[in-house]
């Protein structure tokens, strides 16, 4: 009997072990599915977030919205989902930024926005009644809007045009003005005020280091007295003035950056994309490689034309806008923007003034009138040695908000 009840008792040990096994495994399988529909139930609020975050972005980015909103605007909201949309003028551009949030789930985008166009012209020259006159190597390749006296050859110091045709593209006639920028007042209140809003002012010394991204406060440094960046990191939510100078060494890294001052000097073989504002000068030196989206304004108000000039030196490569913009009439004889020889810009040029063209421009060309200074002589509309190609610029290239154009992605931030 004794051994009986042993054997019993051992028996019921063993059931018991059994069942806290069975309960043990039966646990974690209901824990596994319960985490399974857990993750499962995550990811599929992820998706609906990233799905309806570029959803409203696409609508967002051709509709109009108000500008410079210091809080995020509230799209719609229901009961599980929140999306709401902030948008901002970042220099010539919109910084665009769409956030949704489904339960715990948060998914945002933030992109610079610029305007592509689908009928870009490799050249507007505004009606001055007087032709344009092409010569030695000069070639342009794509549609073209002409005063109406057209476009012929012509000769400077015994040098007469190379080419088979003027102009390679469709021929249209011009506006007696360029076409407008269409955010131009935007553009010039925010550099005005953009110190009202919220900003956090840095000291920056040699060496300094400082990322911000596009959704913290804008980081500035102000100065009276020149600036020289040298061997410093500066990248995203983040503008530079001086009341003076601004000199970029090649030493220094700089990337979505805004520059402010009368002038602004890019030393030889700076490498990096910003954008610059000046009222008197812009210089970029030999060798510098300015990534996309960079874009070089120079502002010039009514009290005359002078010396001011953007000025990109040989064997420098822009990609991205190169803008001078005047309120003056007065007649100038003077190039306000020079583009040397081996000097590349891929994008737009935009000029409200002369324009001296002995380099290459991958894009388009938008000018009151061309200027050569060749052999001690001034010859007006005329292009000697320079290119123009549209067919070479991608169709993505987003720039210039002009009429025509739409609202497009240059850039994703953050």
């Amino acid at each position: 009997m004794r051994l009986l009840k042993k054997i019993k008792a051992g028996a019921l040990q063993i059931v018991l072990v059994v069942a806290v096994v069975i309960i043990i495994i039966l646990f974690a399988f209901i824990s596994l599915l319960y985490v399974q529909q857990k993750l499962h139930l995550k990811n599929n609020h992820f998706k609906e977030a990233v799905y309806t975050t570029q959803q409203v972005f696409d609508y967002v980015a051709q509709v109009e919205m108000p500008q410079n909103t210091k809080d995020s605007l509230l799209f719609f909201s229901t009961k599980n989902k929140t999306v709401t949309t902030t948008k901002k003028q970042w220099g010539l551009f919109d910084v665009l930024t769409v956030k949704t949030r489904i339960k715990n789930e948060v998914f945002q985008k933030t992109g610079l926005m610029g305007a592509s166009n689908t009928t870009r012209k490799a050249l507007y020259l505004q009606e001055n009644n007087k032709p344009l006159i092409v010569v030695g190597d000069t070639k342009i390749t794509g549609n073209v809007s002409l005063p109406k006296l057209g476009v012929n050859s012509g000769n400077i110091a015994g040098v007469s045009y190379n080419g088979s045709r003027f102009v390679y593209g469709n021929r249209t006639q011009s506006d007696a003005q360029i076409p407008n920028i269409l955010n131009r007042t935007a553009v010039t209140e925010f550099i005005a005020n953009y110190a009202n809003d919220t900003v956090d002012f840095l000291a920056i010394e040699e060496g300094f280091v400082k990322r911000l991204l596009f959704t913290q406060k804008t980081g500035v440094h102000r100065r009276n007295g020149s600036v020289e960046l040298r061997n410093m990191v500066l990248e995203g939510h983040l503008i530079i003035e001086s009341d003076t100078l601004i000199r970029v060494h090649a030493s220094s890294q700089l990337k979505d950056v805004i520059l402010i001052a009368p002038v602004i000097e890019i030393l030889e073989g700076v490498q990096g994309n910003f954008q610059a504002f000046a009222t008197q000068q812009i210089t970029v030196k030999e060798n510098c490689q300015l990534a996309y989206p960079t874009t070089l304004v120079l502002f010039d108000g009514k009290e005359g034309l002078k010396n001011k000039q953007i000025s990109i030196l040989k064997s420098s490569t822009i990609k991205g806008i190169i803008s001078y913009i005047s309120d003056t009439k007065e007649v100038n004889y003077k190039p306000q923007v020079f583009l040397d020889t081996h000097a590349v810009v891929f994008g737009e040029v935009y000029c409200q003034g002369n324009l001296e063209l002995k380099g290459t421009v991958n894009g388009s060309v938008y000018t009151n009138s061309f200027i050569a200074n060749q052999s001690g002589g001034i010859y007006i509309n005329h292009i000697y040695n320079g290119t123009i190609n549209a067919e070479q610029l991608p169709k993505q290239f987003s720039g210039l908000f002009l009429n025509g154009s739409s609202k497009n992605v240059a850039k994703w931030l953050d």
